[in-house]
């Protein structure tokens, strides 16, 4: 047994339920991965009690059977209609018998009720699973979850979760994992590595050929998903059959296709990047976040058109409209990146998606979101970018991103999912977003079957294909096929549907029983509900027939217990707590595991300086770490900022923060607010630069709208100043250009007594061509005089109280495409 305390349930009178660990093991052949995911549990109180524990399945995963051992007896139960599992399973319970049901959730994850488990008794559930994996741009990525991350929002409500099924999530929890994986065939002399865990590996032999067997390298927990990639693979297209295992005279293929699509010349794309800056994001996650946002303004060339916005409780549009990529909106967009904070609240999605969506509608354009998907109203979120006809491709951010949440959104929409785990280099998922985007999209795409073969049912075809992407059909055939099947499209600029992948059967059937079962799965979740319904009236039926657990469909398994050994009470409910997530809010650094610095300190060791720097921030503050988590004392704890009440400080402009006595922010002649500004005012700037020591000035355009600065007058700056006369300025120097105008006596006293710039303007024309000439006798700046005097020239209207309309004019357009900086409540 693991010598680590393992995390525990208190019930009401103390007494504890444990989830001892649990353990994975399996085989990858070829796009096949079986896996069988063992959990064990036990009661050391002494009443008996009905556990609850809700958990992940990798996207696409069907779920094929379900073992028990509870004590020391074996026993194994069945797929039934859900309402009939339900009532059978209370009926067991209030007759003080055990009972186990397994339901999927509407968000797609399970929750295992384990019903009058007594006192001092074991048990052990082991889940079989497969799942068919898809080639990512000649490369192969497993992803396996292990825990629910909070979500935003209400899981009942929102997410349709029943209140059994709602997860919870405690710092204090700790359960142990372990993992081992063979890799079979071709698959064992490839190169793999895992960003998520340390692992160790062993080549091997067995009677099949070759196998790679892969294992954590060191103790691990349920805090993070484990991911492993596979690269420097050749896949060819492929074809295999099995007989029905529910119809004798049928069989089923999968045809799996690896599809050539050539782009003609150099493509160019319009991109709306949206990236996730809500709370959950903050530490490893918006570190990650920015470093694939600066690898996809690198990929940016010319032709290409995007615009940049941020969301959380609110949605921040960088530009109203789409920016020509260009030297000077490239680096614009890189300052936006760096200055980039977790900094938004919550994570409203939907609307954020809907606002960006409005963007630029008169260009075709597609959209690429980065974010960690951890929300609760998915299936609305879902719906309104259907509607929107934007193609969705997600950049899946963090130790455990809503995977199916984030496939799902992508898969609806005809666009793509790739991830980052943190630490893992973004470039190449970058380059096969970019590769998936540039690719052309396809029309009439269908499946050409050998001659004489007529399907009986064929799995829809996703709305969009890419170059390099496994696209997986299956299909109820009422014969053993032969020869090859074609998987056919259409580009814009061909006639006539052309060939992009072909698969030959192998000519033998397969033994096994869970091709025919995955089968079934992917025609009950099928999209197509008419196909599914002249095809399958009884879906309840099939699941039950294919021993499927589905929406409509339940495990369960009862044991009577002898008459002494029934619970003479009914059992006390609870719910399995999850771990938070490595890293989630900014809790920690996922690099280190935090389980070795939390049980060292229980078991009475000490933790080496870097373990305790593992542990999340909301630990660290305590003064004895080890016996504050014993205690379970959270009154020393450091809650993250994002968390706290709206009681603390906010952060507010600096001249709002130190000088609001003298700089009003209800003055209009220091604050204006209107439909396209809202900011300081050229007096407002001029006052501020008066009363501030010059050390205190900022040098960036970030620094700008800190102090005050609205962002259409910060736009003009960077977008349109910086490139004066052709030349790409320096940002510090277009700052310091400006601050010299602003910060001159004679720009302040024409301000101050509200006669506007006319005559400051002329004084300052004359005296900078003074300095340029050489002729006067102050002795020049050193700021660059002749960007002042193009400021002078960009600012003339200025008034007191009002920046001249052409800032706005200008600062909205970079080479010919109209933006401005908005703010849109979505909360």
């Amino acid at each position: 047994m693991d010598q680590r305390e393992c995390a525990r349930l208190e019930t009401q009178n103390g007494q504890p339920v444990n989830l001892l660990g649990v353990k994975l093991s399996g085989d990858l052949r070829g796009l096949m991965f079986e896996a069988s995911v063992e959990q064990r549990f036990c009661n050391p109180g002494d009443k008996n009690v009905e556990v609850v524990y809700s958990f992940p399945l990798p996207w696409g995963a069907v779920l094929l059977g379900v073992d028990v051992v509870l004590g020391d007896k074996h026993l194994t139960g069945a797929v039934v209609e859900k309402k009939q599992a339900e009532a059978r399973y209370e009926e067991a319970i209030s007759e003080g018998n055990a009972a186990i049901m397994l339901e999927k959730n509407h968000d797609h994850s399970f929750s295992l009720n384990l019903g009058n488990l007594a006192a001092g008794e074991h048990c052990t559930i082991t889940l079989r699973y497969a799942q068919t994996l898809q080639f990512e741009q000649r490369g192969l990525r497993l992803l396996i979850p292990t825990v629910i991350a909070p979500r935003y929002g209400d899981a009942q409500q929102d997410g349709g979760l029943s209140p059994h099924q709602t997860p919870s999530h405690s710092l204090l929890a700790e359960h142990p994992f372990a993992l081992e994986l063979r890799l079979h065939g071709d698959l064992a002399q490839a190169r793999v590595a895992s960003p998520s865990h340390p692992v160790g590996v062993a080549h091997g032999n067995a009677d099949a050929g070759a196998v790679l067997t892969v294992s954590l390298a060191r103790q691990a927990s349920l805090d993070r998903d484990f991911v492993l990639v596979v690269d420097q693979l050749a896949h060819d297209s492929m074809a295999v059959a099995a007989r029905d295992s529910v119809k004798p005279d049928g069989v089923v293929v999968l045809a799996s296709f690896c599809p050539r699509i050539a782009v003609q010349g150099n493509a160019s794309t319009a991109v709306k990047i949206l990236v996730d800056c809500s709370g959950s994001m903050a530490g490893d996650s918006i570190d990650a976040a920015k470093r694939a946002l600066q690898a996809i303004v690198g990929q940016l060339g010319a032709g290409d058109r995007y615009s940049l916005s941020r969301f959380g409780s609110t949605v921040e549009h960088r530009s109203r409209g789409l920016w020509k990529a260009t030297e000077t909106t490239r680096l614009a967009a890189q300052r936006w990146v760096g200055a980039l904070e977790a900094d938004l609240g919550g994570t409203e999605m939907e609307s954020a998606l809907s606002s960006t969506f409005a963007l630029a509608q008169t260009v075709s354009s597609d959209m690429l979101l980065v974010t960690d998907g951890e929300i609760s109203a998915i299936d609305s979120t879902i719906a309104s970018a259907k509607d929107s006809g934007h193609r969705l491709f997600i950049v899946g951010i963090g130790s455990s991103p809503a995977e199916t949440h984030l496939r799902r959104l992508a898969e609806a929409t005809g666009g793509a999912c790739d991830f980052v785990a943190p630490g893992e280099a973004v470039e190449p998922a970058v380059l096969r977003m970019f590769a998936r985007l540039r690719s052309p999209r396809l029309a009439d795409l269908n499946i050409e079957w050998p001659a004489g073969v007529v399907p009986e049912w064929v799995s829809p075809l996703l709305p969009s294909v890419f170059d390099g992407d496994t696209v997986n059909v299956f299909a109820l055939l009422g014969q053993v096929p032969s020869g090859q099947v074609r998987l056919l499209g259409k580009r814009a600029e061909d006639e006539a549907p052309q060939e992009i992948g072909c698969a030959a059967f192998a000519g033998k059937l397969e033994a096994a029983d869970t091709l025919p079962r995955m089968a079934a799965a992917v025609r009950l979740r099928s999209t197509d509900a008419d196909a599914l319904a002249a095809a399958t009236p009884d879906a309840v039926a099939l699941a039950v027939a294919y021993q499927l657990v589905t929406d409509q469909t339940n495990f369960l398994l009862v044991y009577e217990r002898a008459d002494g050994e029934k619970a003479i009470d009914m059992p006390e409910l609870q719910k399995v707590q999850q771990m938070v997530p490595a890293g989630w809010g900014g809790t920690g650094l996922v690099r280190f595991s935090r389980s070795s610095a939390v049980f060292a300190g229980r078991v009475g060791g000490n933790a080496p300086d870097m373990q305790v720097m593992s542990v999340p921030a909301v630990w660290r503050t305590v003064k004895n770490q080890a016996s504050s988590l014993q205690s379970g004392s959270m009154d020393d704890l450091e809650i993250p900022a994002f968390l706290r009440s709206q009681a603390d400080d906010v952060a507010l402009p600096a001249f709002l923060r130190k000088r609001d006595q003298i700089i009003d922010h209800q003055n209009s002649r220091y604050w204006a607010r209107s439909e396209h500004y809202e900011g300081l005012t050229p007096l407002g700037v001029s006052e501020w630069l008066r009363i501030t020591p010059a050390s205190q000035w900022p040098s960036t355009y970030v620094g700008l709208r800190q102090i005050g600065l609205g962002v259409g007058l910060v736009d003009w700056l960077e977008l349109a100043m910086a490139t004066h006369a052709g030349t790409v300025h320096a940002e510090s120097k277009v700052v310091e250009a400006f601050l010299y105008l602003m910060s001159r006596r004679d720009t302040y006293e024409s301000l101050a007594k509200s006669e506007g710039l006319i005559g400051a303007l002329q004084s300052t024309v004359l005296r900078v061509r003074e300095l340029l000439s050489g002729s006067a006798e102050e002795k020049p700046p050193s700021v660059d005089l002749g960007l002042v005097e193009a400021l002078v020239a960009g600012l003339d209207g200025m008034t007191t109280s009002a920046w001249p309309d052409l800032v706005f004019e200008l600062g909205g357009a970079v080479d010919g495409v109209r933006d401005a900086n908005e703010v849109v409540n979505v909360g």
